[in-house]
């Protein structure tokens, strides 16, 4: 594990192994199935309120606190699929946050996307409905803003535009949102400010340009960074991540396992995490990625215990992991799929 301090309050983790012997891992997730000390290998990492909906490489699902080390991991309707789309969110018109899973079965030919939500209340699957008016490339990441989740998604329909996709968790349907006007040279990614705005970067004209929406919904420019030298969009493939902070006017983002520091006026410092080579992301890799993460410590409980894989359920044990000492509410982390 690769740890160092980036900005006050804030701390990036390189979990650069999820396989092996837990003692060898001091940021690691058990694996129930195992008697001995096993870890899970994770795939894939989706963020929402403190609590990390993961993917693992033998296709289970489960909800884990790294904080407190509360899981509850998912059993399928009927199968989890490689190319399924997972989020996390929860219902806020409720007296309390009431926690969901949203899962998209997609079919590509014809195009098909089966949706289901998982219900923390009742612990089971519910079938929604079909959307084929849309499509959702496997490398573009969802993110969760005040319990609803967004995506870059493209019209099935030509010219095949892309536009902005929402899921609200509390009426359970999606909504097609407006992106900023005009439109991007290149999107790169999604992110989201301090757990309350939704962000987006995008390169124009050499530029990093961060937006941000509005409580009317329209979008405003949180900053831009013209670094020292032209930004190549070389530097940035598909399914990387970043952050952005208005106040240093830096942009971070989290290419592979390399990450870049963009700062205005200056040379671009370049980061390699872990151990391994520097690999561009293609469809068929994307979910070995690494993510970066604006993590906010929490002790959100789903439910009272954990559910295993079988429906069995016992009260949580102590976390059976290191924790970390954060210095500051936000803090960014980097999960690193094997």
């Amino acid at each position: 594990m690769v740890k160092e301090t980036t900005h006050e309050g804030s701390l990036v983790l390189n979990r650069s192994e999820s396989r092996g012997n837990s003692t060898d891992n001091p940021f690691y997730l058990k694996d129930p199935l195992s008697n001995s000390s096993q870890v899970v290998a994770i795939c894939n990492v989706f963020h929402c309120d403190g609590l990390l909906l993961c993917t693992t490489k033998d296709k289970r699902l489960v909800v884990w606190n790294a904080c407190s080390g509360e899981t509850t991991w998912i059993n399928p309707r009927d199968i989890y699929r490689e190319s399924d789309y997972y989020a996390l969110g929860y219902d806020c018109k409720s007296s309390g946050k009431q926690y969901k899973i949203l899962r998209v079965d997609r079919e590509d030919v014809p195009l098909i996307n089966e949706y289901e939500i998982y219900d923390f209340t009742s612990n089971s699957w519910r079938t929604l409905g079909v959307a084929t008016d849309w499509f959702l490339a496997l490398y573009r990441r969802g993110i969760s803003v005040k319990g609803n989740t967004y995506w870059v998604a493209t019209q099935a329909l030509s010219p095949h535009n892309d536009f902005l996709l929402s899921f609200d968790f509390s009426a359970e349907k999606f909504q097609s949102l407006s992106l900023p006007r005009p439109f991007p040279d290149s999107i790169l990614a999604l992110s989201v400010v301090r757990e309350e705005q939704l962000c987006l970067l995008s390169l124009k004209d050499a530029q990093l340009q961060v937006l941000v929406t509005t409580s009317t919904g329209s979008w405003s420019q949180l900053l831009d960074v013209t670094a020292k030298y032209v930004i190549s969009s070389s530097l940035f493939s598909k399914g990387m991540s970043f952050l952005a902070d208005k106040q240093s006017k830096v942009v971070r983002c989290l290419n592979s396992n390399v990450l870049y520091t963009v700062q205005e006026n200056k040379d671009i410092q370049t980061n390699r995490l872990g151990r391994g080579k520097r690999e561009s992301i293609t469809h068929d890799n994307f979910q070995s990625s690494s993510v970066l993460l604006d993590y906010a410590p929490s002790f959100t409980q789903t439910q009272q215990g954990y559910t295993l894989p079988g429906g069995r359920k016992r009260k949580s044990p102590r976390p059976s992991f290191s924790t970390c000492n954060w210095s500051g509410r936000t803090g960014s982390k980097i999960l690193k799929g094997p």
